[in-house]
């Protein structure tokens, strides 16, 4: 059996959403390892697999019509988050109109929320949450005897009535995964993270799901699925699952056998659950990557960066940045959101990452929370500025219906869209929601403000230009800006 996982063109959309964070219209496109993890376990049982991402590889609506009209894939399968639905629901459509006999397979968060969006007809499935056991069941199960009622984590259509099967627990041993097929990655160059000055770079996961109780938070897209799988079943979030350092590290030989020179991990916190044995293993894999050399960024909480000794073990093993969700540095926002940190604790992990060498790249949310006002943004802002940092993102707050704040922004009928509920939308660009003390036109028009009133500081622009090695670095800093500004 053939299989063929598909990143297609946008259409009817006019731009193509990134599908590892999943909430946002890409500022670059990174590699979608997520995606090949289901690829390599299909492969390592048999299955002919191909991978085909045509935004990157450039391929257009014309391209893919003739391929699914020529090629003899037995199957398709889409990762879709919510700014891909249009997208990935019109070439269903499309597919079903030029192969009458196709497999379709959607997984990813959205598909796994709300499954019967997706299913069209008998031949046409949802892999719900973590989808690498449940994908291969299913082909498997199709391969035998088409029987699909057994398949954990399976949501399918019988009689024209959508038929939901019991959840799949979620996976306790994430070392006994094969790593992600990036061998199927056609232009691997293609790729790039700003942050990451060696080409071609990869992404990697480390762990899944973050221990953490932010109101507001939509994780990754991978570990989304996840979490909205394991809710609706169980009524709270998965729990958190660490690779062995062993594991960690015989992936990342891996990839610089492969040649690549860069990794960003993309876990939503790389440093796992807030335990002495946990900083202990991490210490341990930090020292084994020392030897590989590798340039490599991640994301972590604010609170498990305040160990000096784990930071430069971190900064020695290959760690040029980390991502921190500081939000605000208004202790009242902190709370209300539940974030469970304080500004304090924010400040110093910032300054001792940068006293070991390591860059902090900072998210800021406008709107997280009632509290807030537009002087509150202002402040954060200009504490920004002072703590001089290179690398920070603004967005607007998106009440997602799997996330605690949209009850409490859908009982107080702060929604402004005309159906008074979510609707998927940019978060960089576009806001949804009117608070008591902001309305979502001035967070839409704060948004661009703190993005100009941080950038197009004469010390930054003079900062960057000095920090540039090479005129490629150049050209991609404007190919970023450009798609920021004009947003």
């Amino acid at each position: 059996m053939k299989i063929t996982f598909l990143i297609p063109p946008a259409y009817p959309q006019k731009k193509s959403p990134d599908r590892c964070f999943g909430c946002n219209y890409g500022v670059t496109f990174q590699q979608p390892v997520h995606i090949l993890y289901s690829a390599a376990i299909l492969e390592k049982n048999g299955f002919d697999v191909e991978f085909i991402d045509c935004p990157v590889e450039k391929k257009n609506r014309r391209w893919l019509d003739k391929y699914i009209k020529e090629n003899e894939a037995d199957a398709f399968v889409f990762f879709t988050v919510y700014l891909a639905e249009k997208t990935d629901i019109y070439w269903e459509k499309r597919i079903r109109e030029l192969k009458e006999n196709t497999l379709i397979v959607f997984m990813g968060p959205e598909p796994t929320r709300v499954p019967e969006r997706y299913l069209i007809d008998e031949k046409s499935f949802v892999v719900r949450g973590e989808p690498e056991y449940t994908i291969l069941d299913l082909f498997q199960e199709l391969g035998k005897n088409q029987k699909t009622e057994n398949v954990l984590g399976l949501s399918w259509m019988k009689d024209g009535k959508v038929i939901n099967n019991n959840p799949r627990h979620f996976i306790e041993d994430l070392n006994k995964l094969p790593f992600p097929a990036r061998h199927l990655i056609k232009y691997p160059e293609r790729y790039f993270n700003p942050k990451l000055k060696g080409r071609p770079t990869t992404t990697m996961f480390t762990s899944r799901q973050c221990w953490g109780n932010c109101l507001y938070c939509i994780p990754a897209a991978y570990n989304f699925a996840r979490e909205i799988e394991w809710k609706k079943y169980n009524c709270v979030k998965p729990p958190v699952r660490v690779r062995t350092p062993k594991n960690i590290f015989e992936e990342f030989k891996l990839i610089k056998k492969l040649g690549y020179k860069s990794v960003a991990v993309m876990d939503d916190n790389i440093m796992g659950m807030p335990t002495d044995e946990q900083e202990k293993n991490m210490i341990k894999l930090f020292r084994m990557l020392k030897p590989l050399k590798m340039e490599w960024g991640c994301l972590s909480r604010a609170d498990q960066l305040q160990n000096e000794e784990v930071l430069q073990a971190m900064k020695e093993s290959g760690c040029v940045y980390v991502d921190i969700g500081v939000e605000s540095f208004d202790k009242k926002v902190l709370d209300y959101v539940r974030k469970g940190i304080t500004p304090g604790e924010q400040i110093n992990a910032i300054l001792l990452m940068k006293k070991v060498g390591i860059e902090p790249k900072l998210n800021i949310l406008l709107g997280a929370s009632p509290l807030q006002t537009e002087k509150d943004i202002k402040w954060t802002v200009e504490i920004l500025k002072k703590l001089d940092i290179d690398f920070v993102s603004f967005g607007v707050v998106a009440p997602h219906p799997s996330i605690d704040f949209y009850k409490i922004v859908k009982k107080n009928k702060w929604f402004v869209t005309p159906s008074k509920d979510w609707i998927g939308i940019d978060p960089y660009a576009q806001g949804i929601v009117d608070f008591p003390n902001i309305k979502h036109e001035k967070l839409e028009q704060l948004v661009k403000w703190s993005y100009r009133s941080y950038y197009l500081r004469p010390h930054y622009i003079i900062k960057r230009l000095r920090n540039l090695k090479s005129f490629h670095e150049f050209v991609e800093d404007v190919k970023v800006a450009f798609n920021l500004f004009v947003r």
